[in-house]
C-alpha cells in the first residue's frame, strides 16, 4: 500500500531526475557557473513552450502529405514532424538568451544555456513518455536516462556552442575578417542540431513502424538492427561532438577576472542544493496530487525540505555576498 502511494512521485522523479543531473554536472563544469535564475528561466520556458510546438507538429501532420515510400517516410516524418520544428524553436530560444542576456557573457555560456534549453524540452518529453508506459515504466524511464535525455541535452550544447562561437569569434580563435564566419556558426547551430535529431527520430520511427511479424522474418531483422546502430551512433556521436565542442571552448575560453560573482566554489555548492530541491518539490507536487494518504504525507515532508534548501540557499549567498564586499571594500 505504501509503494503504491509513492509511485506517482517514483514515476515522476525517474523521469525528472536525469536532466536535472546533467544540469548540475554540465553548471559545475564551468569554471564560472552561471547564475541559477537565468538557466533555470532558459529551461522553464522551454518546459512551458512544448505545448505550442507539439500544437505546430499536429497542424503538420495533417497538412503534410508524406512520401509512401516505406525506407524515406519515417526520415521525412522524422524531419519535417520532429526535427525542423522541435530543433527550430530550441535554438532560436537560445539564440534570444544569448542576445538579450546580460549574464551571457562568456563562451562556455553557450554550452550551459543550450543544455538548459535541450534538458528543459527533454525532461516535459520524458515525464510524457514514462506517465504513458502502462506496462514496465521502469525499463522506459531507464533507457530514456541513458540515451533520449542526454542526447537532448547534447543537441542544445552543440546549438550553444555553435552560438558562442558566433558571439564571441575572437576570443575562440577565428579569423575576424571572415565576415561568413557568423552566419555559418548560426545557421550550423540550427543545422547540426536538426540533422542528428532527424537520423535518431528517422530510425526509431523505422524500428516503430515495422511491427514484431516483420522484425521476425530474416530481412525484417537485419533492418531492425540497421536502425539500432544508426540510431545509437548518431546519439553517442552527438554526445561525444558535444563534449568536445564543449571542451574545445573551455580551453580557449578568455578567463575574465573583473567580475562581481562570486567564486566558483560557492556557486557549485549552490547549485547542487538547487537541483535536488527543485527534484524534490516536483516530486512533492506529484504525491500530493496523485498520492493517498502516505503519499501526501511524504510529499508534504520532500516540499518542507525543498523550501528550507531553497532558503538555505538565499541566506548563503546573501552572506557570502556581504563578506565579499567588505574584503573588497577593506
Amino acid at each position: 500500500m505504501i509503494f503504491t502511494d509513492l509511485l506517482p512521485g517514483a514515476i515522476v522523479g525517474s523521469a525528472v531526475a536525469p536532466a536535472l543531473l546533467l544540469l548540475w554536472l554540465v553548471v559545475a563544469a564551468d569554471s564560472r557557473p552561471e547564475p541559477p535564475r537565468v538557466v533555470w528561466i532558459a529551461a522553464g520556458l522551454t518546459a512551458l513552450l512544448t505545448i505550442p510546438v507539439g500544437l505546430v507538429e499536429a497542424w503538420l501532420q495533417a497538412h503534410i502529405h508524406f512520401t509512401t515510400n516505406p525506407v524515406l517516410a519515417p526520415f521525412e516524418k522524422a524531419l519535417l514532424l520532429a526535427g525542423m520544428p522541435e530543433e527550430i524553436f530550441k535554438v532560436s530560444i537560445i539564440a534570444a538568451v544569448a542576445l538579450r542576456a546580460r549574464d551571457f557573457d562568456e563562451p562556455m555560456d553557450g554550452v550551459v544555456y543550450g543544455t538548459a534549453v535541450g534538458l528543459g524540452f527533454a525532461t516535459v518529453e520524458n515525464v510524457l513518455y514514462v506517465l504513458s508506459a502502462k506496462t514496465a515504466w521502469e525499463s522506459v524511464a531507464i533507457m530514456r536516462a541513458l540515451l533520449s535525455v542526454p542526447f537532448h541535452g547534447a543537441l542544445g550544447a552543440i546549438a550553444g556552442g555553435y552560438i558562442a562561437r558566433a558571439r564571441f569569434s575572437g576570443a575562440l580563435g577565428a579569423h575576424r575578417n571572415e565576415h561568413w564566419h557568423r552566419f555559418h556558426m548560426f545557421a550550423s547551430a540550427y543545422f547540426v542540431p536538426i540533422v542528428m535529431h532527424s537520423v535518431f527520430d528517422g530510425a526509431m520511427f523505422t524500428l516503430g513502424g515495422a511491427g514484431p511479424k516483420v522484425t521476425e522474418t530474416s530481412e525484417g531483422g537485419g533492418l531492425a538492427v540497421l536502425m539500432l546502430v544508426i540510431a545509437f551512433g548518431d546519439a553517442i556521436g552527438g554526445i561525444v561532438f558535444a563534449i568536445l565542442l564543449a571542451h574545445r571552448i573551455a580551453r580557449r575560453q578568455r578567463a575574465i577576472v573583473n567580475t562581481k560573482r562570486l567564486p566558483p566554489a560557492h556557486w557549485r555548492a549552490i547549485w547542487a542544493r538547487l537541483v535536488l530541491g527543485i527534484g524534490l518539490s516536483l516530486v512533492a507536487v506529484a504525491l500530493l496530487i496523485a498520492g493517498n494518504s502516505a503519499g501526501r504525507i511524504a510529499g508534504c515532508v520532500l516540499l518542507v525540505i525543498a523550501v528550507a534548501l531553497s532558503w538555505h540557499c538565499a541566506r548563503y549567498l546573501n552572506d557570502a555576498a556581504k563578506q565579499a564586499h567588505r574584503v573588497a571594500a577593506a
